[in-house]
């Protein structure tokens, strides 16, 4: 444990200087110009937004010349050769106010990744053609349980507190996919093995890297999953300025944290359409609304019906400061989903240059085909509160509060703590 916070500290304070082209175009290694496909966890998402200079509470200039040499070959790589890339580190700590008898009512857990794209041809009509990829692991530390595993071991099912961090995710591939991007950066394609969710209902909080942590906010619980790393396709289109559609597929059999192949032939499909509205192109990732039906194929040997839904997701920036959301959904409770019906809703308040809150409260009912008949609903309340300490590291306090647990009939209410911190190189 002493060596995980020493680690932890030098993270912190090992931080890059700055050049004076970095400061003139606000990024650490000039990714500005990265074309977005997918939703915010997607690589190119998650490499233009780490890439962003930060306003920070530390700047630690004595010690942010150790990782400028790094930064600045990132840059040389992108301008010479198209290649970008970036890793991440999540480490959540979570402790909860009650557990089932023989269960811990503690976590600990973490998620690596490398990811990266290399950009094989670009027009200047904004058509390009990119290989993607992202090698990912999740895991617990020492004896500790994964927080994925917290929810079962307090009685929670649908809202799930930490469902994210798991303890089976082994070192695996989950991203390498070719992505055409066309009409002038208005539309485009991804094939190959793909993460699920930075896809299916991307929405601007479905990320690992904002405020929240309960499955409520992360991922509608009333939508049906398969593994990060399926073989599959997405396509999405603007129509009009105002009204995209899109469709996907991904191996029903796809394993996180396996890297098998084999599971596609099976033939057996996790399928969805969406059409979404907002008002400009360029304010598609901060005011949007979408709709999504989805429809899952029955996996034979896994034993799993059938099942299909829809779910709906709504989004508004008003401005700067107040960044309200709004998700419903439904589904048949087959294919293994969470829950029959959900709703949740939010805002993220930026409070200081370098703080931001967040606040949701979410409500599930409970798959009867999934977790059995006569279970209660769910609600959870979540709020956290974000530091950006440094360029490069945040540290966010978070409380959870889930109401009639369905699995402990003997708790009204379970509580659950957390502190996360997130590095991004």
């Amino acid at each position: 444990m002493n060596k995980l916070l020493t680690f932890l500290l030098a993270l912190i304070l090992v931080q890059p200087a700055f050049s004076q082209q970095d400061e003139d175009d606000g990024t650490k290694s000039g990714y500005t110009e990265v074309t977005e496909f997918g939703g915010p966890d997607g690589v190119s998402s998650t490499l233009k937004r780490d890439d962003e200079k930060r306003e920070s509470t530390f700047q630690f200039d004595n010690l942010q010349r150790g990782l400028k040499p790094y930064f600045d070959w990132k840059r040389r790589i992108q301008d010479e050769h198209g290649v970008a890339m970036g890793a991440q580190f999540y480490v959540l700590l979570q402790d909860a106010s009650s557990s089932l008898p023989g269960r811990d009512d503690d976590a600990f857990g973490n998620i690596f990744r490398f990811f990266g794209k290399w950009t094989v041809f670009s027009r200047d009509n904004g058509n390009l053609g990119r290989l993607e990829w992202r090698v990912e692991s999740r895991s617990n530390f020492g004896s500790f349980q994964a927080p994925g595993s917290l929810g079962s071991a307090t009685g929670i099912t649908t809202l799930a507190p930490g469902f994210a961090y798991s303890d089976n995710f082994d070192l695996d591939i989950p991203i390498v996919n070719w992505t055409q991007i066309f009409a002038d950066g208005r539309a485009g394609y991804a094939v190959g093995r793909l993460a699920f969710d930075v896809y299916l209902d991307a929405f601007p909080f479905q990320t690992f890297s904002r405020g929240f942590l309960n499955r409520s906010f992360l991922l509608n619980p009333t939508m049906a999953t398969t593994g990060i790393g399926a073989i599959g396709g997405v396509i999405k289109g603007f129509m009009t300025d105002n009204i995209w559609l899109g469709a996907q597929m991904h191996d029903a059999n796809a394993a996180s944290g396996d890297f098998d192949w084999n599971t596609v032939q099976e033939g057996e499909w996790l399928k969805a359409v969406e059409i979404g509205y907002t008002p400009s192109f360029d304010e598609r990732n901060d005011k949007r609304v979408q709709l999504t039906f989805w429809e899952k194929d029955a996996r034979t040997l896994a034993g799993v019906s059938k099942g299909r839904g829809w779910v709906v997701s709504a989004a508004y920036k008003l401005n700067d400061k107040y960044f309200p959301f709004l998700r419903f959904g439904h589904s048949d409770g087959g294919a293994g989903v969470a829950a029959e019906s959900s709703v949740s809703a939010g805002v993220e308040i930026v409070q200081a240059f370098d703080q931001v809150w967040s606040i949701g409260a979410g409500w599930a009912k409970p798959s009867s085909e999934t977790y059995g008949s006569g279970l209660s609903n769910e609600t959870v309340l979540e709020t956290s509160y974000k530091f950006q300490l440094s360029q490069n590291f945040s540290l966010m306090p978070d409380v959870q509060v889930v109401f009639n647990p369905a699995y402990d009939t003997s708790e009204s209410s379970v509580w659950v703590v957390g502190l996360r911190a997130i590095l991004s190189l």
